[in-house]
């Protein structure tokens, strides 16, 4: 009886510290999210210095949360190279993934156009370069560190937990770090996009997510998901241009952006 009463504490004591991991790790990056968002606006009028000190932002109160409640284990939450690149089979696999994440960009950006979509405003405002600077390689390297870095890594108590579907297994810490990248982008709300380009935004970014999310578990690295998040992103920008090339040989204009 004595032994079954300290496997009951222990097992309690665990889902206590899951438990308090999981709502710390919540809590952390919705702060994280909401001073890097907020603090920008109050600062600054002009986007390009909000874009850049929100990203900062993001990046050094990241890289903060894992040093003292990851305790400076970084290696632990991806910041080391991946694993398993050169086993046996993950050539194709890793083709696959490098494939279908800029089709997956373009076919939401033809997709918020075909519905009717204005697409992002933000993103409209700034010129290729700095598409390239602030998107491309920051975005894409900056987000996850947040959401598969800190979040997912501070997640990983769930490892091994599963959601079910029919045909599908989400492992939970993918899971939520790909719901809350997705949720990410509703405060474009805020910035006049339509339903339209919110919906379909947030299935590109949770789908995104959930590969980025995936890879980082798969391998342990943020490199992998650094590299899908880039491309999805390329194949997002790529995706415009192929609409304005198909509308002017169609109407033989140029689209109102």
């Amino acid at each position: 009886m004595a032994g079954d009463g300290g496997s009951y504490k222990e097992g309690t004591v665990a889902g206590s510290n899951t438990a308090s991991r999981v709502i710390t790790a919540l809590l952390v990056s919705v702060a994280i999210f909401l001073i890097a968002i907020i603090l920008p606006k109050s600062l600054f009028s002009s986007l390009v210095p909000r874009v850049a000190t929100t990203q900062g932002l993001e990046l050094v109160l990241s890289l903060l949360a894992i040093a003292i409640l990851g305790k400076g284990r970084f290696a632990e939450y991806g910041f080391c190279r991946p694993h398993q690149i050169a086993a046996p089979g993950n050539g194709l696999h890793w083709g696959i993934v490098a494939l279908f994440a800029p089709l997956l960009g373009i076919a939401a950006s033809l997709l918020i156009v075909g519905l009717g979509g204005h697409g992002n405003s933000l993103l409209k405002s700034l010129s290729l370069l700095q598409v390239m600077l602030f998107v491309w390689l920051l975005s894409s390297t900056i987000e996850e560190m947040f959401t598969r870095g800190f979040l997912q890594g501070h997640l990983s108590v769930l490892s091994g937990k599963y959601l079910r579907l029919p045909g599908v297994r989400l492992e939970l810490p993918v899971l939520i770090s790909a719901l809350f990248f997705g949720s990410m982008h509703f405060s474009l709300l805020f910035a006049g996009a339509d339903m339209v380009t919110m919906t379909v935004t947030f299935l590109f970014t949770f789908s995104i997510g959930l590969m980025a999310g995936h890879l980082r578990a798969r391998t342990g690295s943020l490199i992998p998901a650094i590299a899908v998040h880039m491309l999805a992103n390329i194949g997002g920008v790529l995706g415009g241009l192929i609409y304005i090339v198909i509308n002017f040989l169609v109407t033989g204009k140029m689209p109102s952006m």
